[in-house]
């Protein structure tokens, strides 16, 4: 390859990386109103970097120290203190039945919240009587230092919407309008609304986001029967007594046994948990703050501190430079080659875990550094080996070739053992240790293809060197035939 070309395609490939690079990790004002957030300030964090959201729910007949402070004191004697809430009497003891129910909704509360892939999330009993529920604020960077007016707020809002709904209690129904006069349209000769169902569930395609309903054989057959008797042919759903915003037309929604709604992606995903929670029966017992109306979502700081993305990002930073300095130390030019491929490899993860929209946590970025590890180490076993190759008395072209050949199984062994492992952490595990088998997936196959992409970049930018032992930091074993 000649100088020229060699240049041009270097020039072009260090812009690339250079741009990609910059769009990932510099933020800047764009007018007096208006800013650019980079990839990683868009990244939402878990709750150890930018902290929680947490809500109580109180069931019906329990309220809180400030509610029975505002009770006349002529009812205060309907209450019995037990820890920091109040109890009605006839509620109150280890022998009635709230006790039992709320435990067991907290548990049927938990398991919808799996199902939102949260990093990191928690639902207890406070006190035996309140359920606690703790989330990830899920902020970004720009969002949890104010750079972004909008989405922390949006977030919070989200967070609510999300801890509203999932706490829902009652059962399933298809009423004639959307406010507390609407009736149900479900004969009763049904055993509930929920046994036309089989499940539901969330998905999307070409960027719309749909609740998915399956229907079973007496769904499928009485549904639009039962819609087609209303007088404008709609019917809406509600949990209890709180309506979700689905709503069904006659003739509409139904394709095959499924029942089909396109909604907003957030309503979407908590619609599909709470409505496939109810149709298998797992029912809230109690009625918790008025079905969520008087529910309060509480932030709080995160567990490392303020400034824990802060120093966060100058840790992953150093760990770069790191692998950077060690690599230009050990083999002198060919390091630079390595330097450039690890710049890549940090802001293709970086605009990965963007678009994909992982929770990065403190375990998450370790992950990343394992994962420029893995490039780091898989880059330096084929740069000995040709070392190796070279000592023999090689030229550089047939050591390069012969060392990759060599190293080519121990490194496609141990990123396939590597990537069995991420995958089975995704798909197995769930909350953070499923965003980290996913980072860690990412991160593995990166590692092949920019391992290879090295080998490239090394004969392109070594190309017009004249003395490429001395470029690669090698030296060449000089036999006695040469002599």
């Amino acid at each position: 390859m000649g100088k020229v070309k060699s240049a041009i395609i270097t020039a072009l490939v260090v812009a690339a990386v250079l741009i990609l690079s910059l769009f990932a990790t510099i933020s800047c004002p764009l007018n007096e109103v208006e800013r650019y957030n980079s990839f990683i300030s868009s990244i939402h964090m878990g709750s150890d970097l930018t902290g929680e959201a947490y809500a109580l729910f109180y069931p019906e007949g329990v309220i809180s120290q400030a509610d029975y402070n505002v009770v006349a004191d002529d009812e205060k004697e309907e209450y019995t203190q037990h820890l920091s809430v109040y109890v009605e009497s006839d509620k109150y003891g280890p022998e009635k039945d709230l006790l039992g129910s709320v435990a067991k909704d907290a548990e049927i509360i938990s398991a919808r919240f799996a199902q939102k892939g949260y990093s990191k999330y928690s639902v207890s009993v406070v006190d035996g009587y309140v359920i606690k529920v703790s989330v990830p604020t899920n902020f970004t960077y720009s969002a949890f230092k104010g750079y972004d007016a909008t989405s922390r707020s949006d977030e919070l809002t989200k967070i609510g919407n999300t801890i509203k709904y999932l706490t829902l209690s009652g059962t399933l129904d298809l009423k004639n309008g959307q406010d507390d006069t609407a009736k149900s349209i479900i004969p009763v000769s049904y055993d509930g609304f929920e046994t036309f169902f089989s499940g539901a569930k969330y998905y999307a395609v070409g960027g719309n986001h749909v609740v998915q309903i399956n229907l079973n054989d007496d769904g499928y057959k009485n549904l639009n029967n039962i819609i087609g008797n209303l007088s404008d042919g709609t019917g809406y759903f509600f949990i209890g007594e709180t309506c979700i915003g689905l709503q069904m037309s006659y003739g509409e929604n139904i394709t095959g046994k499924t029942l089909n709604f396109q909604v907003g992606e957030a309503s979407a995903k908590d619609y599909s948990i709470v409505l496939d929670s109810v149709i298998n029966g797992n029912e809230l017992t109690n009625k918790y703050n008025d079905n969520g109306a008087n529910t309060e979502v509480i932030a709080i700081t995160p567990s490392f501190g303020e400034s824990a993305v802060v120093w966060l990002f100058v840790l992953l930073l150093l760990a770069l430079i790191g692998a950077v300095a060690i690599s230009v130390v050990k083999y002198k030019k060919l390091g630079l080659v390595n330097g450039l491929i690890a710049v890549a490899f940090s802001a293709a993860m970086i605009t990965a875990i963007m678009l994909i929209g992982i929770q990065l946590t403190v375990a998450g970025a370790f992950i990343l550094v394992l994962g420029l590890a893995l490039l780091t180490f898989s880059n330096f076993c084929v740069f000995e080996a040709v070392r190796k190759e070279t000592l023999t008395g090689r030229t550089i072209q047939a050591s390069v070739k012969m060392g990759y050949k060599k190293s080519l199984t121990s490194i496609l062994d141990l990123h396939i053992v590597i990537l069995v492992v991420a995958a089975m952490l995704a798909l197995i595990c769930t909350g953070e240790l499923a965003a980290c088998g996913l980072i860690l997936l990412i991160a593995t196959i990166a590692s092949y293809a920019l391992h290879w992409f090295t080998r490239f970049m090394w004969f392109v930018i070594s190309s017009p060197v004249k003395d490429k032992f001395k470029f690669c930091g090698y030296k060449r074993e000089v036999l006695d035939d040469e002599d």
